[in-house]
């Protein structure tokens, strides 16, 4: 089997019959063999269980992921494979309708991967933040995070053991971009845009903003850092530092848990590492705030 394609599907009825018949069009114009991968999820569980539950089941070397809402270009499964066999790389980004231009590159290397991808994915870096107070952009480095713009070699995935993590049920496509980009050795992106994306204002991504699941977010996302840090001997860290900062700013601002927070010492070690700026007054106001809490020891009741 070349190409595996898995559709998490909660709740699909209205939409998925058409995304299959996109993808079936990709299927007839890919000239391997191909199996498409349909995970139910009618109890909610979540798009990281399904997935994993996609990739326990699928036989292809290159897997691709589509959710049950969107649509797959004609090209979507034969112009990544030829990028991935071509190049040997480990995986193949590409673009989509009305995402940004996403330039042809290859990335030979693990550490060329990770400083391509890691400020993509996995956080903000205190240079970030430096760059932010020189008056740049602080997402100047970001990408899209779906883990329907990439295909991925299998043998790449089950060598290292890499899955979702089920937890999370928001912003889960990143970290596992994230741990992705840590462990390859050779990335190649290609600018084709093979992809139609079809956001719902109910969907996963519009709705996770919304209260306890992302403030719970926060914490996933500290233990999530820490957890592939750790796997990878301590080099990540810094590619996400800052983002430790950001979200204890944004518990703060909504009176949550924030105490509970401050209180993890990677927090406390880059609340005290942030570099202030008159640029951003309040930023550095709120940052002092924490610091002072953080070194008194406040923890939440």
């Amino acid at each position: 089997m070349d190409a595996s394609v898995i559709i998490p599907a909660h709740r699909a009825e209205a939409t998925l019959p058409e995304t299959l018949r996109s993808v079936e069009a990709a299927r007839a114009a890919f000239s391997g063999e191909s199996e498409i991968v349909v995970v139910e999820d009618p109890d909610g569980h979540g798009p990281s269980w399904a997935r994993n539950r996609g990739l326990d089941r699928a036989r292809g070397e290159y897997v691709f992921f589509c959710d049950a809402d969107d649509l797959a270009r004609p090209d979507f499964l034969s112009r990544p494979v030829a990028a991935l066999a071509e190049s040997g790389a480990d995986l193949c980004f590409f673009g989509y309708e009305g995402g940004p231009d996403f330039p042809a590159a290859l990335d030979d290397g693990a550490d060329a991967v990770r400083a391509r991808y890691l400020p993509a994915f996995f956080g903000y870096s205190m240079d970030d933040v430096r760059r932010w107070n020189r008056g740049g952009e602080l997402a100047a480095r970001k990408q899209p995070g779906q883990v329907w713009r990439c295909a991925f070699r299998r043998s790449f995935l089950e060598r290292h053991a890499l899955r979702f993590d089920e937890r999370m049920t928001f912003f889960e496509d990143a970290a596992f971009l994230s741990a992705c980009a840590a462990f390859a050795e050779k990335a190649v992106s290609i600018p084709d845009r093979l992809y139609v994306y079809r956001p719902r204002p109910d969907g996963n991504l519009a709705t996770g903003w919304r209260g306890e699941r992302n403030w719970d977010y926060k914490f996933l996302a500290l233990d999530f850092r820490r957890r592939l840090d750790e796997r990878c001997g301590g080099s990540l860290w810094r590619y996400c530092e800052a983002s430790c900062v950001f979200s204890a700013l944004e518990l703060l601002k909504a009176r949550h848990r924030w105490r509970e927070y401050i209180a993890d010492g990677r927090v406390k070690e880059a609340l005290a590492a942030f570099p202030l700026s008159v640029r951003h007054p309040l930023v550095a106001a709120a940052v002092a705030f924490l610091r002072l809490a953080a070194r008194r020891g406040v923890v939440s009741a």
